[in-house]
């Protein structure tokens, strides 16, 4: 079940430098755009007296080389934790987080540790090592084309890597776990909202079985995480075009890093129990103004000095994604930008049935049958068309393999 993909940025920036060497590139040096130079309001600054302090420690993050994971751990370093545990199965990744964190904060107790998520005894291992009293999740697989394409690996890291980190939480005696989850979570349209979504249940229907406080928080698109599409804007800019938009009505809501960051560490400190946080974000921003104003600040003209082609939405996409869906109610915090759902209780043993049949359908790679069990468990969930013709396919060959 793979989709056709493009070369990926990496080996698109090497081309772009092979061309400059060889004096065939059309890229330019352009100006740097920042990430809040984008954002259509003013950066939110959670940071507000009266809430309580990062928690001092043993700290874990998981996902800790990614965007956000990083820089969770830059936020918990200045707090001066009494230990910080960087989780991730990407070498390089933890390598670059462990060197920036002891240059600089020498004097933290930060313990890199690889290791995947859904290994299980790994996972066991590194919170009986390191018992740490609070957990920040971030760790998942989060591109849609890619997580439509990949729907085993999905469901197996998103959901089952997510069970598994909660579960060491929760016999680990931890204080807090605090989920990162994604607004495509809501009403999901693609296998990546709908793991996503599923794992908010997971999170939420081990909530009050044990003394860990259960929390997750919604993010929208994170403007210039890995993979982001300022990060694809940006190159394409650079290369001289044309920049690449899926279809002009398209909307996100959009966050920097630092507000991410700083949203999950609030969640985690205002929290009480099975709750979902969100940040007010404003309203939706529109793909293709993004793409003009990048090009305005980078310095160049649309239409004369490049230009933005339509190739069409991806399987899996929607136009426009949202923070809550109609049954969840919403109510304010002591920060008055951030929001808390209050959703509908999760019927645990229900969820482990579920949980246990989609397992099975995974383990077996019978995609109709996960994309079934994902259905039961996420009402709202909506398969792509790709998706569902691509696994009746995939059935029918096998049937007369």
């Amino acid at each position: 079940m793979r989709l056709p993909y493009r070369r990926p940025f990496g080996n698109l920036i090497c081309s772009a430098v092979a061309s400059v060497r060889s004096g065939r590139s059309r890229v330019r040096r352009i100006a740097e755009v920042r990430p809040e130079d984008l954002l259509d309001r003013k950066p939110v600054n959670l940071a507000r007296a009266g809430l309580r302090e990062i928690p001092r420690g043993p700290v874990l993050v998981t996902g800790a080389g990614g965007s956000i994971g990083s820089e969770l751990c830059r936020h918990i370093a200045r707090s001066q934790p009494v230990a910080l545990v960087g989780v991730d199965q990407s070498e390089t990744a933890l390598y670059e987080i462990d060197r920036e964190l002891r240059a600089a904060h020498p004097h933290i107790r930060f313990y890199p540790e690889i290791g995947d998520i859904r290994d299980t005894r790994r996972v066991e291992e590194i919170f009986r090592d390191h018992a740490p009293r609070s957990v920040y999740h971030a760790a998942a697989y989060k591109h849609v084309p890619l997580m439509e394409a990949h729907l085993f690996e999905a469901v197996a890291n998103n959901v089952f890597g997510t069970r598994n980190v909660a579960r060491a939480a929760a016999e680990s005696g931890v204080h807090e776990f605090v989920l990162i989850s994604s607004d495509k979570a809501v009403r999901p349209a693609n296998v990546m909202g709908a793991t996503k979504r599923l794992a908010e249940l997971v999170a939420m229907s081990m909530a009050g079985a044990c003394r860990t406080r259960f929390l997750a928080v919604r993010f929208g698109n994170v403007l210039g995480s890995s993979g982001s599409v300022v990060r694809v804007f940006h190159e394409q800019i650079a290369r001289g075009g044309p920049v690449t938009v899926t279809h002009p009505d398209m909307r996100r809501f959009f966050m920097t890093t630092p507000e991410a960051a700083q949203l999950v560490l609030q969640a985690g400190a205002m929290g009480g129990q099975g709750e979902i946080f969100v940040l007010e974000m404003g309203e939706p921003v529109r793909i293709l103004d993004l793409a003009r104003k990048m090009i305005l600040l980078s310095g160049l003209k649309l239409g004369r000095d490049i230009e933005i082609e339509f190739i069409g939405i991806r399987p899996g996409e929607k136009l426009f994604e949202e923070l809550s869906a109609y049954e969840e109610n919403t109510v304010p915090t002591p920060h008055p930008q951030i929001r808390v759902l209050a959703g509908a209780a999760v019927n645990a043993s229900e969820l482990g049935r579920g949980l246990e049949a989609l397992r099975m359908a995974t383990e077996a790679r019978d995609a109709v049958r996960a994309i079934q069990w994902l259905e039961q468990m996420v009402p709202d969930y909506h398969p792509s068309d790709w998706l569902v013709r691509r696994a009746f396919d995939d059935r029918l060959q096998c049937a007369y393999a």
